[in-house]
């Protein structure tokens, strides 16, 4: 009886042995599968979402060093004489008109003209001819026009949104272009510089423009809640 009872003992202990060694349920299996699916599925739209934007915050800024280059070139090419004295308006791109956004023609057969102005002294008309492809925004992203259309997310502390920008004839922004604030006469200290705001309500991108007319790009950080430089000022 007592070796029949060790017997049965010592076959019950190898079948619950071998069910702790069997393995997962396909249940199980499924379920686990499901987790990472969905994990997965979130990295890679936050991953997407961030190379979007960068590529976005690219694709401004060399829109915007390409206008410059263009004005420079431009008013190289027309040039007022001693008596006619007029003035040459700014070259200017503007980001919510998505045409300007397009390539300006400065040379060939049919490029960008200049219409000299009818009274010594007066300003000019520039005859823009684009070509190329215009600016086109991801699904979801648009241009923030003010600090409350960029909200929740705040601006740049002297980065004042602004979505037009006029070069003049040596590549620096008009001063139309520029933050109105009071002349500042410290070195030391920087002054407001316009800035172009890009955003999908969950993350931000901007396109920095100083007095010079160089380019820098800023990307929002989760973890600090600002906007913080990704890339230095850029030489056009």
């Amino acid at each position: 009886m007592t070796q029949g009872k060790f017997k049965k003992q010592r076959a019950l202990a190898m079948r619950v042995q071998q069910s702790n060694h069997a393995g997962f349920s396909l249940v199980e299996l499924v379920i686990v599968c499901a987790i990472i699916g969905v994990v997965a599925a979130i990295a890679f739209a936050s991953f997407a979402n961030r190379d979007e934007g960068s590529r976005l915050a690219q694709d401004v800024a060399s829109r915007i060093r390409a206008r410059r280059a263009a004005a420079i070139r431009l008013n190289a090419l027309v040039q007022p004489t001693l008596l006619e004295n007029y003035k040459q308006p700014p070259i200017s791109i503007d980001f919510i008109n998505a045409t300007t956004t397009a390539s300006l023609v400065t040379e060939g057969t049919a490029p960008t003209t200049f219409t000299a102005p009818g009274g010594l002294g007066s300003t000019g008309t520039w005859n823009y001819v684009y070509q190329g492809n215009t600016l086109t925004l991801p699904a979801g992203w648009r241009v923030a026009t003010s600090s409350s259309s960029l909200s929740p997310i705040p601006v740049i502390s002297l980065g004042t949104p602004q979505t037009v920008f006029n070069f003049t004839g040596d590549g620096r922004l008009d001063a139309s272009s520029l933050p109105s604030t009071q002349s500042n006469t410290n070195p030391n200290q920087e002054s407001q510089f316009p800035a172009i705001y890009l955003t999908n309500g969950r993350t931000a991108r901007a396109v920095a423009v100083h007095p010079s007319g160089l380019t820098e790009i800023w990307q929002y950080d989760e973890s600090q809640r600002e906007l913080g430089k990704v890339s230095a000022i850029a030489q056009p």
